[in-house]
C-alpha cells in the first residue's frame, strides 16, 4: 500500500495565534550544526535534531519561554575541496547545501525558530568579539609551529587535506586533527605516515607563528564546572573528566590561507580555524533570531536567568564538552545547562556505509514514508545515553505496525468510530462512576505531568513508554467494559465508558505532540480540538467530532521489500588488455584487474568500440554474476555499457580505485552469489542529462564519491 505523506503542520513558536505567557526562566536550545558539505542521514536526525525538536514542542505547549537555533556549519578544508571539485566557489557551494537542510528539516517537522548559517556576518563579528574578549583574559598566544607543506600543491595543508595513521590508537586513513575511531584530537605535525589527501605526495614540515587559545588556563573550571553539574551525563562526564586528568593541551585556532573561513583581525592570510567559529554560530543564530524579533540576543546568552541545553552527537564530545565551555568562560558568556549526548545509529547492526548502501539519507526515507514514522521508531529505540542504535527497516516495521497502528491507532479508531456510529457523532455524558472509572480517569489526568517530568530529563524513550503504556491501558478498559453489549440496555454506562475513552484520545493527541506533531494535530482536528498548551483539555458532552479516518497506515512487506539493485554487486575494473576472441567477430576477450583480484570477461564491443579506446580505461562491471562460457571462453562477469540507438558507450569512473563497490544512495546493497542476467533485465538504468548514469533517478558513485558515467545521450539505457 502507498503510504501518503502526512500533512505537516507548523507549531514553531512563530506560528502561534495564542499568546504565550512568559515565565522568569529562559530556556535556549541547539542542535549541533550540520556540516553544508553533503545531505543530511537519519542518523543526524536520531542523536541531535529530533531529540532538541521534541524537547522545545514541550516547552512550547508549556508555555515556557523557550528559543531553538541552528545553523549550517559551512567553513572548513572538506567544503574547500568538494566545491572545488564541483567547480564552484565556497560561498556558491554552501548555499546548496543550506537550502537542502532547511528543506529535509521542515519535512521532517524539525521546528527551529531561526536556521541560520555561519558563514553570516554576524557571525563574523561574533568570532572577532569572542577573540577580543579571550586576548583580554590572556588566553590568546602566539606561537611557532610545525605544518605541513605540499611542495607538488605549492600549499600548506590544513587538517583535511592530510591524512596518516593516528598518532594515539594506531588507525590508518584518518585526517591531521581528530581520529575517527577513537575520537583523539592533535597537531597536523602529529599524525603519522601523512600524505596530501589530494596528490597523496609527502609533504615537507615548515614553521609558521600561529594563534593559540589557552585550553590549559581554564583545566581547573572545566572540572569544577563538570562535577558540579547535575545534568551532564554520568557517562559522557567520567570520559571528559579523564581527558583532563591525562592533561589538557592549548588549541591551535589558526588555519593559514587559502581557506574558507573568517580572516584573523589584523591578519592577511591567517584564519580562524572552524571549530572556533562554528559553535559561536549558536549565538549569532540567537543574534540572527533577536533582530528579526525585537529581542535582545543578551538575554539568553550573558543574563544568567537562562538554561542552556546543546543537544550533539558523541562524535564532537571533546570539542562541546572543553573546547566550547572554556571559550564561553573566556568570554563571560553563559555556560550549558546541559549538553545531551547521544550515539551513533547504526544500519542493520552495521556502521552507516555508502559502499554497503547502509547509508539512508533522510530524503530517501521521506520519499517513502510519513515523517511521524521516523520520529516515532527513532525516539523508541534511542536512549539518552551514547550507547548505539540501530535502525532496520524490519524492526521499523514490526514496531510502527505494534505500537502506532495496533495500539494507539487502534483504540482511537474504535473509539471514535463507535461515537460516530452510536452517539451521532457527539461525545456522550458522563454518568456515574464506578471505582475502575475513577481509577481510570485519575490516570488520564496524571499523564501529562508524568511524561513532562521525563521529557524535561530528556529522558524521551522512557516518556514514550509511558504514553504507550498508557495507551494499552486505554485498550484494556474499553474492552473490559464491552461499550458495544452496554449500549443496548445501559447507554448512560457506554456513554460513561466512551467519554473517559475520548477523554484519554484527547490527552493522547497533547501528550503526542511533540514526537508525532503531524499525527497528534490530525486527531485533535478530528475531535474538533485546538490544542494550546500542556495541560487538561476541557471536554464537554455535545461537542461534535468529525468521522474519524485511520491515523496510521500499517506498513507491509511489500513497502520495505529490498530494492532489486541490492542483489548487484557492481564493482571498478581497470582493462589492462584487449584481444579479439578466437571464435567469434564480435567479441573481445578483456582481462581486468579489481585491485589485486584479476578476471577476464568476454564482450560484445568489436566492431563498435576500438581496442585502444578500451585499454587501460576504468569500466564498471557485474561482479557477481554467474560465470559462463561464451564460444568456449570463459567469461568471469560483465562489462556494462549504454547504447541509444546506434551509439554504444561504455561505463567508466575517473579517479576511482579499481575494486570500489558502486552504489545508488539509500539502497543497501546485499549482492547474492551466482547473480543471474535476467535479474539484471530488472534494474533499469539511464545516462542522464549531464552524462551520468542513474538508476530512479540516484546517480551511481563510488566509494571514494566519483559519479559514473557515459559518453552518450540522455536516455540512454544500460545493457
Amino acid at each position: 500500500m502507498r503510504h501518503k505523506r502526512a500533512k505537516t503542520y507548523n507549531t514553531s513558536a512563530q506560528t502561534y495565534s495564542l499568546v504565550i505567557k512568559i515565565k522568569s526562566k529562559r530556556i535556549l536550545v541547539t542542535s549541533a550544526l550540520p556540516y553544508a558539505n553533503g545531505s543530511l542521514h537519519i542518523g543526524h536526525l536520531a542523536s541531535t535534531y529530533l531529540p532538541a525538536d521534541i524537547f522545545v514542542r514541550y516547552h512550547r505547549l508549556k508555555k515556557n519561554n523557550v528559543v531553538y537555533v541552528c545553523a549550517t556549519d559551512e567553513h572548513g578544508t572538506p567544503i574547500e575541496i568538494n566545491a572545488k571539485k564541483a567547480n564552484l566557489k565556497p560561498e556558491e557551494f554552501v548555499k546548496r547545501y543550506r537550502k537542502e537542510h532547511a528543506k529535509d528539516f521542515k519535512d521532517m517537522g524539525i521546528s527551529f525558530d531561526i536556521f541560520h548559517h555561519t558563514h553570516s556576518e554576524e557571525n563574523r563579528k561574533m568570532a572577532c568579539e569572542f577573540f577580543k574578549r579571550a586576548q583580554k583574559k590572556g588566553s590568546i598566544y602566539t606561537k611557532k609551529v610545525e605544518l605541513m607543506y605540499c611542495p607538488k600543491c605549492a600549499r600548506y595543508l590544513p587538517d583535511r587535506f592530510l591524512k596518516g595513521t593516528c598518532p594515539k590508537c594506531g588507525a590508518e586513513d584518518q585526517y591531521g586533527d581528530s581520529c575517527e575511531k577513537c575520537g583523539a584530537t592533535y597537531q597536523t605535525s602529529d599524525l603519522l605516515n601523512a600524505y596530501c589527501a589530494v596528490c597523496h605526495a609527502k609533504p615537507e614540515k615548515r614553521t609558521q607563528e600561529h594563534y593559540f587559545f589557552r585550553l590549559t588556563q581554564y583545566e581547573i573550571q572545566l572540572k569544577k564546572w563538570l562535577t558540579t553539574n547535575k545534568h551532564i551525563q554520568k557517562d559522557v562526564k567520567n570520559y571528559v573528566l579523564n581527558w583532563i586528568k591525562e592533561g589538557l593541551r592549548d588549541w591551535d585556532i589558526t588555519r593559514t590561507g587559502p581557506y574558507f573561513g573568517f580572516l584573523i583581525p589584523g591578519e592577511k592570510n591567517k584564519y580562524f580555524y572552524v571549530w572556533l567559529d562554528a559553535p559561536i554560530g549558536y549565538v549569532s543564530s540567537t543574534v540572527k533570531w533577536a533582530k528579526t524579533n525585537n529581542e535582545k540576543w543578551e538575554d539568553f546568552w550573558l543574563d544568567k536567568n537562562t538554561d542552556i541545553y546543546h543537544f550533539i552527537g558523541k562524535d564532537i564530545i571533546y570539542f562541546h564538552y572543553l573546547f566550547w565551555p572554556a571559550l564561553l568562560m573566556a568570554a563571560d558568556f553563559n555556560l550549558p545547562q546541559d549538553i545531551p549526548t547521544r550515539g551513533y545509529l547504526t544500519v542493520n547492526r552495521n556502521k552507516m556505509s555508502k559502499s554497503r548502501g547502509t547509508f539512508i539519507l533522510l530524503r530517501d526515507y521521506l520519499n517513502r514514508f510519513p515523517c511521524d514514522y521516523l520520529r516515532y521508531f527513532l525516539t523508541s529505540v534511542t536512549a539518552n545515553n551514547t550507547t548505539d542504535t540501530d535502525f532496520s527497516y524490519k524492526e521499523f516495521q514490526v514496531k510502527l505496525n505494534n505500537d502506532l497502528s495496533d495500539t494507539f491507532g487502534n483504540f482511537v479508531h474504535r473509539a471514535l468510530t463507535f461515537v460516530k456510529n452510536n452517539f451521532d457523532s457527539k461525545v456522550p455524558p458522563i454518568g456515574k462512576l464506578n471505582k475502575a472509572d475513577r481509577e481510570f480517569n485519575a490516570k488520564i489526568d496524571a499523564l501529562p505531568e508524568k511524561v513532562g517530568s521525563l521529557i524535561e530529563k530528556v529522558e524521551l524513550k522512557k516518556a514514550l513508554e509511558v504514553i504507550m503504556d498508557f495507551a494499552r491501558e486505554c485498550n484494556r478498559n474499553f474492552n473490559s467494559n464491552e461499550p458495544w453489549k452496554s449500549v443496548k440496555d445501559d447507554k448512560d454506562k457506554s456513554g460513561t465508558t466512551l467519554y473517559l475513552s475520548v477523554k484519554a484520545t484527547n490527552m493522547l493527541s497533547v501528550v503526542l505532540e511533540p514526537f508525532i506533531p503531524s499525527i497528534s494535530k490530525e486527531l485533535q482536528d478530528t475531535l474538533g480540538i485546538k490544542n494550546t498548551g500542556w495541560s487538561k483539555i476541557s471536554l464537554k458532552p455535545g461537542m461534535k467530532i468529525k468521522t474519524p479516518k485511520p491515523l496510521v497506515v500499517k506498513i507491509t512487506d511489500e513497502d520495505i521489500a529490498e530494492d532489486p539493485f541490492s542483489a548487484v554487486d557492481l564493482r571498478v575494473a581497470k582493462i589492462s588488455s584487449v584481444k579479439d576472441h578466437p571464435d567469434a567477430d564480435k567479441l573481445y576477450v578483456l582481462n581486468i584487474s579489481l585491485g589485486e583480484e584479476k578476471r577476464q570477461l568476454v564482450a560484445g564491443l568489436r566492431g563498435q568500440i576500438k581496442k585502444e579506446e578500451l585499454e587501460g580505461k576504468n569500466i564498471v562491471i557485474i561482479a557477481n554474476l554467474e560465470y559462463t562460457k561464451v564460444r568456449g571462453v570463459e567469461s568471469q562477469g560483465m562489462i556494462l555499457a549504454a547504447d541509444k540507438e546506434k551509439d554504444l558507450a561504455v561505463l567508466s569512473v575517473c579517479g576511482a580505485k579499481p575494486g570500489e563497490s558502486v552504489f545508488a544512495d539509500g539502497i543497501s546493497k546485499k549482492p547474492v552469489s551466482g547473480f543471474k542476467f535476467k535479474d539484471f533485465l530488472k534494474i533499469d538504468m539511464k545516462v542522464t542529462k549531464d552524462r551520468q548514469v542513474a538508476y530512479k533517478d540516484i546517480v551511481l558513485k563510488t566509494e571514494s564519491g566519483k559519479a559514473v558515467t557515459a559518453e552518450i545521450g540522455e536516455g540512454a539505457k544500460i545493457r
